[in-house]
Formats: C-alpha cells, structure tokens, sequence
C-alpha cells in the first residue's frame, strides 16, 4: 500500500475511533482496527506528526492521536510514484540480467580461447613428433 492510502485509512481510523469514544484514540487502537503491527502504527504516527497532518498526545503510558491537518493528505505521493518505483526496479532487474549475460559470454569466449590455445600446442607437438619421426 503507498504512503498516501496508509496516511488516508490510518486518519479515518482515528476519526472513526474519536467518535465512538468521545475523545482521542491510543495509537494501539488505531493499529487494531487498522490490522497493523503497533510498530508500524507508531512509524506512521511518526511520519504524519511530522508532517503535520495529526497530533500526538503521550503520557507515561499511552500515545493518544488526534487530526490536526487532514489536508496535508492531498499533498502526499500517489500510486504513480509506486509505478515509477517498479518501472525503475524492472530497468534495474533488465540491467542485472544483461550484466550477467556479458559475463557469461565473456566466460564462455574465455574458455573457448584456452581451449584453441591448448589444440594449438597439442598440434604444435604432433607435427614436431612427426618431423622427428620423419628424419630419423
């Protein structure tokens, strides 16, 4: 899911929490709803406070959120951004795989050149063999 789709569930959750309880939500609870990790939950509570978009509220027990700027949202990257990633993430995979093809051609010419080498010395001591053979 892109950061955009998180952002959007994880106020609406937190909207939707505010209102059965009349006041705001632990981010636990939030993450309950939402079926995520509480890790993820607080990275995410994380990135939207710094953003501006909710506010937190932490005593020594518990972290409460609260929406501070739901337009903020609209500014976050969409799904073209995820697109852009994987077309770069294909380009990367073609460039890996055409580096690998050279090598193994590369490989392969490498073996062929020694194997030409060693033909070479094998007939190179035959046709001395038989020169030898031929004058004595």
């Amino acid at each position: 899911m892109n950061q955009y789709n998180e952002a959007h569930l994880f106020v609406a959750a937190t909207r939707i929490l505010r209102h059965q309880n009349n006041s705001p939500p632990a981010v636990e609870a939030v993450c309950r709803l939402l079926d995520i990790s509480d890790e993820a939950g607080h990275a995410l509570c994380r990135k939207l406070r710094n953003l501006g978009i909710i506010e937190t509220v932490a005593d020594p027990f518990v972290v409460k959120v609260a929406v501070a700027n739901h337009l903020a949202l609209e500014n976050l990257p969409r799904e073209e951004e995820a697109k852009d990633a994987l077309a770069k993430e294909l380009e990367r995979f073609q460039a890996a795989k055409k580096a690998g093809e050279r090598q193994i051609a590369d490989l392969q010419a490498e073996i062929e050149r020694k194997q030409r080498e060693k033909l070479a010395g094998i007939e190179a001591m035959f046709k001395k063999e038989m020169e030898r053979r031929g004058q004595g």
